[in-house]
């Protein structure tokens, strides 16, 4: 096969065609900063931070990168927004999604996966102590949940039980969380008052090169498997001393195995962007620290 690098607007295309299936409509959005300390190849220490949206609707929650919320919308958003979200390895998280269970859909290299666990909730100590943080009047709460401790700050001024990722179950909607090492931070940082609809995505349409400068139409489905399964190869794989000097050690070359490799532009970084079929492949990465265990 012919080699070939794509830019960004023929790589591009069709990455928005996707079966999708709308669980409700969300009457409000809730926006966090997820913040995570590490340290680079060279073991400096670096605060890595990203934007989440948590929706809710129908009894699901979904908790996914913001600049997903964004491209749903139809507004702005960068691609190196996208590269975060990979760097970070946050993907979209679907609480009672199908009913009992948990969803979630993540992208690591050259491949997306979908795992499925049943749903268990945090079991939260509920502490007597009020703080007010950003105008709302908080209670404070902690639970061990997936081998952290966990301390949360709720309002009940506004009465969803939600919250970033896989954390929620309290009297009201979390305003920040972080764990007692200090390592994984979430803090509220927008509420948007606007109707969307809750999107699961079955499967994405990319348009892929082939015999040359022909293109046609590919579909991308879900590797699926268990959560605890998934967990053990990110823990295995990215937890390697090798991954933080070389991201993508454990995977085939693009231009080796596909015989292509898409370029993105950003306009905020001079990051290089590349992925196939959408999957972005990581050029700098930063020691893995999990949030479960």
């Amino acid at each position: 096969m012919k080699k070939i690098l794509l830019t960004t607007a023929l790589a591009l295309t069709v990455s928005a065609q996707a079966q999708n299936d709308t669980i409700g409509v969300s009457k409000f959005t809730a926006v966090y900063l997820y913040e995570c300390k590490t340290t680079n190849a060279a073991g400096t220490p670096i605060t890595d931070s990203l934007m989440i949206a948590v929706q809710s609707a129908n009894g699901v929650t979904k908790s996914f990168p913001y600049y997903s919320y964004n491209k749903q919308t139809k507004k702005s958003y960068d691609n190196y927004h996208i590269y975060k979200a990979a760097q970070m390895h946050m993907g979209d998280v679907f609480i009672n999604y199908p009913t009992g269970r948990i969803t979630v859909q993540e992208e690591l290299y050259p491949n997306r996966y979908q795992t499925d666990e049943s749903l268990k909730l945090p079991k939260w100590n509920l502490s007597e102590q009020q703080d007010s943080i950003f105008g709302y009047f908080c209670h404070t709460a902690e639970t061990r949940f997936r081998g952290k401790v966990w301390q949360a700050y709720y309002t009940e001024e506004v009465p969803a039980s939600i919250g970033p990722w896989k954390l929620g179950g309290l009297p009201g909607m979390i305003i920040k969380v972080q764990d007692k090492e200090g390592i994984h931070t979430f803090t509220l940082c927008g509420l948007l008052n606007e109707e969307q609809p809750l999107i699961f995505t079955e499967y994405i349409t990319w348009i892929v090169p082939e015999n040359g400068m022909n293109f046609v139409k590919q579909r991308v489905d879900y590797h699926k498997m268990t959560a605890e399964k998934f967990l053990k190869y990110k823990k295995k794989t990215l937890g390697n001393p090798r991954y933080v000097q070389d991201p993508a050690y454990y995977a085939p070359d693009a231009m080796e195995a596909f015989g292509y490799k898409e370029y993105r532009n950003s306009r905020i970084s001079d990051q290089q962007i590349t992925s196939v079929a959408g999957v972005i492949i990581l050029s700098e990465a930063h020691v893995y620290q999990p949030l479960e265990q």
